[in-house]
């Protein structure tokens, strides 16, 4: 029912102050008529009258008055009914039909349920929605949000009934969620709790993204029950061929171990794998006994030539950080002087090299200085001793960016922060103090700097700024050149500081990987958000676009083709949207099962700016199927800390004896009130119009101007 109370003005105008307006607008208009003496009694009066209420109406608008109806709304208790939507309410073990016995359990509920109260159904598996078509193809059961969402609706419902097996495969415990309900859980359980056996492959660890001859291990977690002292085997497929298998042995009646395999690749490209485990007698499905998923292969490590020109413990230290790297393939060679090496003459090799690290500066106008000028490989010039005392650091500028003008002497220094200063990939490391790093050497002289090039950082003599630089970069269209103008950094390596040791590695890292990176290299990358989907999710992916300069490109469209297997025409083709920076994304749809390669294109003005490839894995999802036995134990914990009952026999006429006793067969009732303002009435303007119309023809009646 509905019920209406008016209240005019109150609290907003007391009625003492209405009256006072009242009688304040009639005198104003009897003293604007009382010298008016000729006028019929009636005639004055009637004129005072239409003044003072026009008056009166205008005043009381302007003070913005409202009324206010308040509405009690009653209705039948209600009661929330959650119904568990996921894959595993569907496995069918022992005397559990699957969906056939969870409808039986359901239309038994209905014809129970009491007339008194109001049943507002929501079915969930990760999060609760409105409804009760059940189709049991939810992937994933997170109990926690269903406790979650009980407690935002706890004020519209006496009491929560939950169907589900209690089998939680995502989120945190319930039971957390569930201590702060102040209203009754009553579970139903549903499913079946006798042991099945099964195996299941419960996940594969693996890198998405390896290089040539580089050895990759996939290991594979294999999960059982119910097979205590049989035998399986694991079989591993590289393109659809067997290429390893690994038995094993269940020595427990429930256990989980690691299988592990190893590839390497020849050729780079993209190759899918399948791990398969074929089903032993008597197993409960075969839907969790196979994982597929692909690698991606980069062509070839990154090589690497680290060119000494004297011993030195920094050139240890930097070639020790190198070759922590399982991408690099570090080639070392020192001069010795009188065209010695130790180690192979780089001149003699017929590889390209991805990088050259310069330890120091050969003399001026040798064959070894000529060598190193005229290549266009990326350069890494880190500063020794003697590189200060020839004329080499002169000559070289064009190769390391910088020259020095006359001999100085060495001094110890110390890096400039440069946190929070210029942003440079070079500068990106974590933050540390730089007052308690070790102190380096570099020399005193005149520096000149290259037109092309960059000076990132400084150094700092007893704490004061110097004009000696310290990281300076040259990125051009060719190549990219970093020149490290101090030495000293074994101290940093051999230091007993956690922070100085990750300083030092994360710079000469990020020295490493950008000067090795040519600028041209992969203008755009694509790949999925994550490494794999399933069915009944949408396929999101993302890409990363970096104009001819190395900038970040907002401007560009990108398309991108989705293939199912070698079929030559697109399955769906679509546009990416642009997200932030570089970044682009786009939602392309749900798909079956299987491994699908998408390319995509960026254009900008008719010009191509690049163009990208990768795969993306769709799977079943079988998370729900390996536990399907029903845990009563937590949907009894769920159904006591909150008052509740746990239905084990599915008593529904001992439910609604329950119901009644905790809810009142009294409706609840439910107040609001609205609120109208009179000024936001357009009929009060035309009364007040129709009062001085009145008036002014009274007036005009009796001849008055």
């Amino acid at each position: 029912m509905i019920y209406g109370f008016f209240f005019f003005f109150i609290p907003v105008l007391p009625a003492l102050f209405i009256i006072l307006l009242a009688i304040i607008s009639l005198f104003i208009a009897w003293w604007s008529y009382s010298h008016l003496q000729v006028l019929k009694k009636s005639v004055k009066w009637g004129l005072i009258t239409l003044r003072a209420s026009s008056l009166f109406i205008l005043i009381l608008l302007l003070l913005n008055p409202f009324i206010t109806r308040q509405v009690s709304l009653t209705d039948s208790p209600a009661v929330a009914v959650y119904l568990d939507n996921s894959q595993s309410m569907s496995a069918e073990r022992g005397e559990y039909e699957g969906l056939q016995t969870y409808q039986g359990i359901l239309e038994e509920f209905e014809t129970l349920k009491m007339d008194q109260l109001t049943y507002d159904s929501f079915i969930f598996d990760d999060l609760a929605t409105p409804g009760d078509n059940l189709t049991l193809n939810g992937i994933r059961t997170n109990i926690s949000n269903v406790m979650e969402h009980i407690l935002e609706n706890e004020t519209r419902y006496r009491a929560a009934i939950l169907f589900s097996d209690g089998i939680i495969t995502h989120g945190r415990n319930p039971v957390f969620a569930a201590q702060n309900l102040s209203i009754p859980v009553i579970t139903v359980p549903v499913g079946d709790t006798t042991t099945v056996r099964d195996i299941a492959v419960a996940g594969v660890e693996y890198v998405q993204t390896g290089y040539t001859f580089t050895r990759q291990t996939i290991r594979a977690e294999v999960q059982q029950e119910g097979f205590e002292g049989e035998e399986a085997t694991v079989f591993f497929l590289k393109e659809g061929e067997v290429t390893d298998r690994e038995p094993i042995q269940f020595s427990a009646a429930s256990s989980s171990q690691i299988v592990e395999f190893f590839v390497e690749f020849d050729e780079p490209g993209f190759y899918d794998f399948e791990i398969h485990i074929p089903p032993l007698p008597g197993e409960f499905t075969d839907q969790n006994n196979r994982e597929v998923f692909s690698i991606e292969i980069l062509d070839d490590k990154t090589r690497i030539l680290s060119l000494a020109f004297e011993v030195h413990p920094d050139v240890a230290s930097i070639r020790r950080l190198i070759a922590t790297d399982q991408q690099n393939e570090l080639i070392t060679s020192t001069y010795l002087g009188s065209n010695r090496f130790a180690g192979d003459d780089p001149r003699n090799t017929r590889e390209p090299f991805d990088l050259i690290v310069l330890h120091g500066l050969p003399e001026a106008g040798t064959p070894l200085f000529d060598w190193i000028e005229v290549q266009d490989t990326p350069l890494l010039y880190t500063a020794l001793p003697r590189s200060y005392q020839h004329k080499g650091s002169g000559e070289m500028s064009g190769v390391i960016g910088f020259r020095t003008q006359g001999s100085g002497s060495s001094v110890n220094v110390q890096i400039d922060n440069f946190l929070g200063g210029i942003s440079h990939p070079l500068l990106e490391v974590e933050a540390v103090n730089f007052q308690r790093l070790p102190s380096l050497i570099s020399y005193q002289s005149v520096y000149q700097i290259s037109p092309a090039s960059q000076e990132l950082a400084g150094l700092l003599f007893q704490r004061l700024e110097t004009e000696i630089p310290f990281l300076i970069a040259v990125d051009t269209s060719v190549r990219r050149i970093a020149s490290v103008n101090a030495f000293g950094w074994f101290r940093f390596e051999q230091n007993q500081q956690v922070e100085t040791r990750r300083f030092f590695t994360q710079l000469f890292t990020n020295l490493v990987s950008w000067t090795s990176t040519p600028p041209d290299q992969r203008r755009l990358t694509i790949e999925p958000v994550k490494s794999e989907f399933n069915e009944n999710e949408e396929v999101e992916v993302r890409a990363f676009l970096f104009n001819e300069r190395g900038e970040p490109e907002a401007e560009a469209l990108i398309t991108v083709d989705v293939f199912d297997g070698n079929i030559p025409e697109p399955l769906n083709s679509f546009r990416m949207n642009h997200s932030q920076n570089e970044a682009y994304s786009v939602g392309i749809g749900n798909y079956p099962q299987g491994i699908y390669r998408i390319e995509a294109r960026a254009i900008k003005n008719d010009r191509e700016i690049g163009t990208a490839e990768s795969r993306v894995n769709v799977r079943q999802s079988f998370i729900e199927f390996l536990t399907t036995k029903r845990d009563d134990a937590l949907l009894e914990t769920l159904a006591e800390i909150t008052g509740g009952r746990f239905l084990e026999s599915h008593q529904f006429d001992d439910l609604h004896a329950y119901l009644s006793e905790i809810i009142s067969s009294e409706p609840d009732e439910i107040f609001s009130e609205n609120f109208f303002y009179l000024h936001r009435s357009g009929a009060w303007f035309l009364l007040v119009v129709l009062l001085l119309a009145g008036e002014w023809l009274l007036r005009r009646s009796v001849s008055l101007p």
